[in-house]
Parts: C-alpha cells; sequence; structure tokens
C-alpha cells in the first residue's frame, strides 16, 4: 500500500478524465491515451501531490470493465458499448511508477438520466431495476433528471458493496472513497415504499434518523469489506462542506461516523468556501470538523477547492462575493490555517481541471496567481 501520513491529494473527476478517455465520442485508442495519462502524473508530482482520487463510478456505471455495472460513457463514448481496453489499470501504474496513491472514487446512489438508463442491460441491476414495474421506483427512483438508488434496501447496499469490492479485488489501489452524493432530497416521496414498510413492521426511527441509519448501514458494510481485503486499505469519505447540511439534508450521520470505530479511516469535508465567507467561512468550518473528529483512529483532511478562483466569484458569498477576484493568495491562506489544525492530516483539492488542461496538461491561467503563491507551499509541507 502507498498511503502517506501527510496527504497531499487531487481529485481526478469524470470530467477532468473525460477529454483523455474519450477521442470523436469513441474510446481513445490506447497508444494515444497512455500518454496523456503520464501528463496528468506527470504534473501531479511537479504540484506536490502524492494521492489520486481517482473517479471510477460517477453515475451508478464503470470507468473499468465490471460485471456488476455497465461501462459509462465518459470512458466509451455512450452507454451499451463495451471498452477496448481497460484504463483504470494503466491509471494505476503510471500512479505507482509515480509513488502517487491511488484511492477508488464512488458515487453509491447517484444513476444516470432516463435516457440513459435504458441503454444499459439488464445484465446489470441497474438495467434490471429500471425495467422492473415492482422495483422502479422503490430500489430506484427519478429525482430531477437523475435516478438514485435508495439505500434502506438491502439489495441496494449489497450492489454498492459487491461492486467496490469487485474493484478491491481487481486492482492496487490504496483506498476507497465515497463523496458528497447520499440522499439527494429532502422529500417523503423518495423513500416512501422502504420507509413506509419499515413503519408497519413496527419501526419507530423518524424519516430522518430511517435514512440516517440507512447510511450507517452501507457505511459501515463498506468499511467492514474494505477491511478484510487489507487492514492497511483507506475508506474515507468526503461530505459537504456544512456539517448542518450533511446532517440535515444528506442524512450522513458524519458525527457518528468520526466518533466511532467501524465507519471511516478518513473524512475529507468539502470546505469549499473563502475566508471572507459571510456564513461559511472556511476558517470556522476547519474548526468545526476538527472539534467533532473524536475518534483517534479516524484522519482530518480538509477538501478544498480551485473552483472559486478560476471563476474569479462567489455568487453566494453575498458581500464576499468578490474574495476571489480581489484576492490572489486565499488558496494559500486557507492552507496555511489548515496545516496548522492539531488534527491536520492533510489536504485534498478540486480538481484537476482547475490546475491544468487535461488534454495538454498546459497551466490554467484563470489560477496561475493562486497556483504561484500556494504550489511551494504544499510542496513544502
Amino acid at each position: 500500500m502507498i498511503n502517506y501520513e501527510n496527504v497531499k491529494a487531487m481529485w481526478l473527476s469524470q470530467f477532468d478524465m473525460w477529454s483523455i478517455y474519450c477521442k470523436d465520442g469513441q474510446q481513445r485508442p490506447k497508444e494515444e491515451f497512455i500518454p496523456l495519462v503520464e501528463t496528468v502524473f506527470d504534473r501531479l508530482v511537479d504540484t506536490g501531490i502524492n494521492t489520486a482520487i481517482i473517479q471510477t463510478r460517477p453515475n451508478a456505471d464503470s470507468m473499468y470493465p465490471s460485471k456488476y455495472y455497465t461501462m459509462s460513457k465518459y470512458v466509451v463514448g455512450a452507454y451499451g458499448r463495451e471498452a477496448n481496453y481497460d484504463p483504470l489499470r494503466i491509471i494505476i501504474d503510471e500512479a505507482h511508477k509515480r509513488n502517487i496513491s491511488i484511492h477508488a472514487w464512488i458515487n453509491p446512489l447517484r444513476c444516470m438520466t432516463e435516457e440513459e438508463i435504458k441503454s444499459v442491460s439488464e445484465d446489470f441491476a441497474i438495467g434490471k431495476w429500471y425495467n422492473d414495474k415492482d422495483i422502479n421506483g422503490k430500489m430506484i427512483v427519478q429525482v430531477g433528471r437523475n435516478f438514485y438508488l435508495d439505500p434502506a434496501y438491502e439489495e441496494v447496499r449489497n450492489l454498492i458493496v459487491d461492486g467496490a469490492s469487485e474493484l478491491l479485488d481487481l486492482y492496487d489501489v490504496d483506498g476507497l472513497h465515497m463523496d458528497d452524493y447520499f440522499y439527494p432530497t429532502t422529500d417523503e416521496s423518495f423513500d416512501s415504499f422502504s420507509y413506509g414498510k419499515y413503519v408497519k413492521e413496527g419501526g419507530e426511527l423518524s424519516l430522518a434518523d430511517f435514512r440516517r441509519e440507512s447510511l450507517d448501514k452501507l457505511v459501515s458494510s463498506l468499511y467492514s469489506m474494505t477491511k478484510s481485503k487489507n487492514e492497511k486499505l483507506w475508506f474515507g469519505i468526503s461530505p459537504a462542506g456544512v456539517i448542518s447540511q450533511v446532517l440535515d439534508k444528506h442524512y450522513a450521520n458524519v458525527v457518528k461516523w468520526c466518533s466511532e470505530d467501524g465507519f471511516i479511516d478518513y473524512i475529507c469535508p468539502q470546505v469549499y468556501f473563502g475566508i471572507e465567507h459571510p456564513t461559511c467561512p472556511f476558517m470556522k468550518l476547519c474548526d468545526d470538523w476538527q472539534d467533532m473528529v473524536t475518534n483517534k483512529n479516524v484522519r482530518l483532511i480538509i477538501g478544498m477547492t480551485l473552483g472559486k478562483a478560476y471563476a474569479e466569484k462567489d455568487e453566494y458569498a453575498k458581500d464576499a462575493s468578490d474574495e476571489w477576484k480581489n484576492n490572489k493568495d486565499v488558496m494559500y491562506r486557507c492552507l496555511d490555517y489548515a496545516r496548522n489544525l492539531k488534527l491536520y492530516a492533510g489536504v485534498a483539492y478540486f480538481c484537476y481541471q482547475y490546475f491544468y488542461d487535461s488534454v495538454t496538461g498546459e497551466e490554467k491561467p484563470n489560477t496561475q496567481k493562486e497556483r504561484e503563491k500556494l504550489i511551494p507551499l504544499l510542496k513544502s509541507i
């Protein structure tokens, strides 16, 4: 296992990698793919990054040939196609050549749009459940454009755990990573069937606690499965940055996960806010998360983004919306604060495309001044 006590990570999302995986609507030829991946990891080394969090399952699909999930459109161009080669194995090999740790990143509950899901074979659970009128609307439920899985069902949790187990069996990854896509809505209709059945059978939990318990079961199962493969493998979660939102809108019981054994090895809150934000200032949120981590076995990794520096605006920050335009050292000051937290175990940046062009590797001019200050500090700690 390659893991670091001082994590310096970067998320490689499906959108970062899409133009590397695909060309002209098809999977890019292998001989073209490899040098592009080499450039990505050379850039990460230059930046001081020692850990890459690579998206492997964005929409109940797969970035590698899987028996549980269909190939992702981000790799092969459209759903219903097979891969000509395995890109994930190449990615992991190139990362490890450079001593970069790889954490396989999954979205557990989010699925495709209705138009896309129609192309998924019934050989996969997602396609089968969508086409089954007794299951569609229960285990798999549409919210907005996308479908989502209901984790209250044991069959759903088993699919997610089996898919993650397959990942850890097939690939020499160093960890498993889950992000902030938990319950997609507070609407009671989302899980009216599973919760109604629970109440009818005598269950007394509120809907909110029922949802938190369902996620507890999923997270503890993923943790146990991960440790059954290798005790040195890490399992971590990256929730949204505001604790009350995570608890009351996403129903992720991060308080429990960060205080009790058997859930996670690290928590990586997405503290995607500026220092001057009027309601969610970066430093206060970091302090809130540190106060919440009471289990000495849970590492605190602070998630940050260059997205607002890239846009030079935070439209939700009201009077502080121009902080990123008026200051070009916000990320430097955030890292400087975070690294001095008592429980600091690392940092993770979202995402590659705000640092570099995915295909050419050229530096993004929008974030140049921020990076000029940030990267020397990142490399020095």
